[in-house]
């Protein structure tokens, strides 16, 4: 069975004074820490087996689980308090066999995840990026090198990256450690880049709720939201 990868180990800093006393992972979403969210969306699909990539406080994330009733299989990867998101997939790839689903540890969405499975494999691609059709509130213009407008849309319709992802293990092997170095998501980034200059990068569409919180306002909303995410 395909493994899980949930990156739980940043620091945080935007949802401080909260994250000053647990990993941004543990904080709770209605009486249940994001990360419980998280791992019981994927047992109701099937897929019980994980790995933590943890840093920031991770040692509260170890005890977590420990203390947790979940019939799972979980094995935990530690890149340190300051790797890049990069650097934490990358430091996994021993544990994930030959691909593996990648989610963040703030963000609940409700993906079919066998569709995507089955998708991905069909069109033999390295990897697979979950989006979503996000509205943008600005009016985006493009411009020349002269400042001339090009082309000016009005609040287009935009598919957005949303925090999952699934990812071949060959694809790390190819990564150098500039890559590696660079700071938090600037590597990922870098890395997406390449892959879509190779054509082998795709994107399976998601509609349905999103949950995910960077700041206190956003985790209020999140709390409202998760009422009614599975309904």
């Amino acid at each position: 069975m395909l493994k899980t990868i949930i990156l739980c180990g940043g620091k945080g800093t935007r949802l401080r004074p909260l994250t000053e006393s647990v990993p941004k992972t543990l904080v709770n979403l209605n009486g249940k820490p994001c990360l419980h969210h998280i791992i019981e969306s994927y047992i109701r699909r099937g897929y019980r087996r994980f790995i933590l990539c943890i840093g920031y406080r991770g040692d509260m994330i170890v005890d977590f689980i420990q203390k947790q009733p979940f019939d799972i299989g979980v094995e935990f990867s530690n890149a340190g308090e300051e790797a890049s998101i990069l650097e934490r997939i990358y430091q996994a790839k021993s544990l994930m066999g030959e691909r593996a689903f990648i989610a963040y540890g703030d963000t609940l969405i409700d993906v079919n995840l066998g569709k995507m499975l089955s998708e991905h494999l069909a069109s033999r691609t390295s990897v697979t990026l979950t989006t979503a059709a996000v509205k943008s509130p600005f009016g985006l213009v493009t411009v020349d090198e002269d400042k001339w407008i090009l082309s000016f849309e009005e609040k287009p319709i935009q598919p957005c990256y949303v925090g999952h992802m699934l990812m071949e293990r060959d694809v790390l092997d190819e990564v150098e450690q500039d890559l590696l170095r660079r700071p938090d998501g600037d590597g990922l980034v870098l890395l997406f880049q390449r892959l879509a200059s190779q054509k082998r990068i795709k994107v399976y569409p998601y509609v349905g709720p999103q949950i995910t919180f960077n700041t206190q306002q956003e985790l209020d909303h999140a709390e409202r939201d998760l009422v009614t995410f599975f309904t």
